[in-house]
């Protein structure tokens, strides 16, 4: 599942740090468009996960993607 979102990079960041500021996350997510490469970065880094965020893939520590997944925000499936 290829991510086919055309927004601007700047703004799919911005909408990262502010869903970091919103719900209190501890590092800004790392923002990924192509989901392969979301998992790859994932894997590579010890206790990450792989969200669906606003208009790309999201790649975020596990405590928050637990804060992600408790305001809604889905685990990025396998594909």
């Amino acid at each position: 599942m290829q991510n086919t979102d055309a927004r601007p990079l700047k703004e799919l960041t911005t909408a990262a740090a502010n869903a970091r500021a919103a719900l209190g996350l501890r590092y800004r997510p790392v923002v990924i468009r192509a989901q392969a490469s979301a998992f790859a970065i994932a894997a590579r880094c010890k206790g990450h996960a792989v969200m669906l965020g606003e208009g790309a893939f999201w790649v975020v520590c596990l405590a928050d993607a637990a804060r992600l997944d408790a305001a809604g925000y889905g685990f990025a499936p396998r594909g």
